[in-house]
């Protein structure tokens, strides 16, 4: 962590990714979507197969297990599989809630605001799920900036998103440090130009997908 620390006295703001770099929540959207998927008439064990979907949009979960529904029912299903998340996250106790955090994780956003770092939460999932998800795990305080995908037109792995939170938080990519763990939030953040850093404890890979990881935010 030291060498993060060098990197960090070039850097005015932070921008992490949420599900499954800062916590681990993605068996949590699993269980959500499988309720739905029932209703649907579809029986599908997503936690048994979470490598499958590994960072993709629920839009791009929901088509790829009912290719027959139209957008609109895509939407209706989001709709109910979000409903059936912040259920579940109003059941965690806090002894459940420290088994989805990243470890290290609040000494370090203590540690960045100490530093007067800006800090940012860039996700692809929905607006009310990022507020929701930070909330639930105390997170919020130290965010300056959340942003869901309903935020921009395009989502990851296009780099609009990071680029568009560069953007709000009035810097550049040279500036910029972007945590994330998933295939398509690499690529997401290495096209916006920033300095990206691959957070690999919740990973659902052991395969090399940037040069520069680490497990956790553990000093």
């Amino acid at each position: 962590m030291s060498d993060l620390k060098t990197l960090l006295m070039s850097i005015d703001a932070i921008i992490f990714d949420m599900d499954g770099t800062i916590v681990n929540t993605e068996p949590l959207h699993a269980q959500a979507a499988v309720v739905v998927l029932k209703e649907l008439g579809i029986e599908i064990d997503l936690e048994a197969c979470l490598d499958q979907y590994y960072g993709m949009t629920d839009t791009a979960v929901f088509k790829l297990t009912c290719p027959t529904l139209s957008d609109k029912d895509i939407e209706l299903a989001i709709a109910k599989k979000n409903i059936h998340l912040l259920s579940l996250f109003k059941k965690l106790s806090p002894t459940d809630k420290n088994q989805y955090i990243t470890p290290g994780l609040f000494e370090f956003l203590k540690y960045l605001k100490n530093e007067n770092k800006q800090m940012a939460v860039v996700s692809a999932s929905e607006d009310i799920i990022v507020k929701a998800t930070l909330q639930c795990f105390d997170i919020q305080p130290f965010i300056d900036l959340q942003m869901g995908r309903n935020q921009t037109q395009l989502t990851k792995p296009h780099p609009e998103p990071y680029l568009e939170g560069m953007r709000r938080l009035n810097t550049n990519a040279l500036k910029t440090l972007i945590f994330e763990d998933s295939p398509t939030g690499i690529q997401s953040a290495l096209a916006s130009g920033a300095q990206v850093i691959r957070i690999t404890g919740f990973a659902h890979s052991e395969k090399i997908l940037h040069s520069h990881e680490i497990k956790n935010f553990i000093f």
